[in-house]
């Protein structure tokens, strides 16, 4: 039997945590230059961040009411990349790392393989995700933005955290020359999205068809330790489309293209996912694709 106690997994609808402000949201306007830069205008960053939260031990998957977040942009914006990253209560990296993933943007995601959304996510070995040259996603006022932080603790004892993320966006007003708009869905090799993983290889798989025609840009993984690839498979062409594997460093491989590969509606698709268990009982696992699509 594990230790771990499983939290709410990968994407279930979370209960609503109202933080100040006239919306029940918090705005974003602490804009500050950006050392990136992009022919389609000045771009900026915005950060933001969890207080410091204590994680029980075991605990999986786990998100905390009060770490979460909803927001609203001041201005409308087209978000470029996203970065988060975990620090201890002395504000210094730790030395494991406790993020599980996260997600921001226009809807709370929920345990479904069919969710279009306009946001963007984060894991424990992807945890910066920066779009193509010439695409964004775009945020209004009027867009009520939610992010769910959400944790892994496999210590043996209770930790103090917390979870700090740097936007990166083009505000609407400093835009030179158009960005074509970015969706995004989560798809995952099985619901829940939690599960574990015995000793030795272990492989699974789900199909799918996508519901619309156009692009996909950016492919990113979701994935925890000892899991080695996921893989998009065009079932319906016979041809793979991207395998994303662990590299040397231990981040896992995105896929990022402005042409981007086309797809039809209707078309039928495979993830697959592989872990490797070395130890000599179950772990926990996750096993996702996190794409970012245009539409013609």
């Amino acid at each position: 039997m594990s230790r771990f106690r499983q939290g709410f997994g990968l994407g279930v609808v979370c209960i609503l945590f109202a933080v100040p402000g006239a919306t029940g949201a918090d705005l974003l306007t602490a804009f500050r230059p950006s050392a990136t830069r992009s022919a389609h205008g000045q771009v900026s960053e915005v950060e933001f961040s969890t207080e410091v939260v204590e994680l029980e031990s075991g605990a999986l998957a786990h998100h905390l009411a009060q770490a979460m977040r909803d927001f609203r942009f001041a201005e409308p914006v087209w978000m470029l990349a996203y970065r988060t990253e975990i620090l201890d209560a002395q504000g210094r990296p730790p030395r494991e790392n406790y993020l599980c993933h996260t997600f921001f943007g226009d809807q709370r995601v929920v345990q479904r393989q069919d969710q279009e959304m306009r946001g963007i996510y984060s894991d424990a070995f992807t945890p910066e995700v920066r779009l193509p040259e010439g695409f964004g996603i775009p945020l209004s006022p009027d867009d009520p933005l939610h992010w769910m932080p959400m944790f892994n603790n496999r210590e043996d004892h209770p930790v103090r955290v917390r979870m700090k993320v740097t936007l990166t966006v083009i505000r609407a007003g400093d835009l030179r020359k158009p960005l074509r708009p970015l969706y995004s869905t989560l798809r995952s090799v099985q619901v829940p999205h939690l599960f574990f993983v015995p000793p030795g290889r272990d492989q699974r798989q789900v199909t799918f068809e996508v519901p619309f025609d156009g692009r996909i840009h950016f492919l990113g993984t979701h994935i925890h330790p000892y899991g080695e690839s996921i893989e998009l498979y065009n079932v319906s062409r016979n041809a793979s489309v991207w395998k994303g594997s662990r590299k040397k460093d231990g981040s896992m491989e995105t896929f990022s293209s402005a042409e981007g590969h086309a797809v039809r509606a209707g078309e039928s698709f495979r993830i697959t996912s592989v872990y490797r268990n070395p130890t000599s009982g179950p772990i926990d696992a996750m096993a996702g694709l996190y794409m970012l699509y245009s539409r013609n």
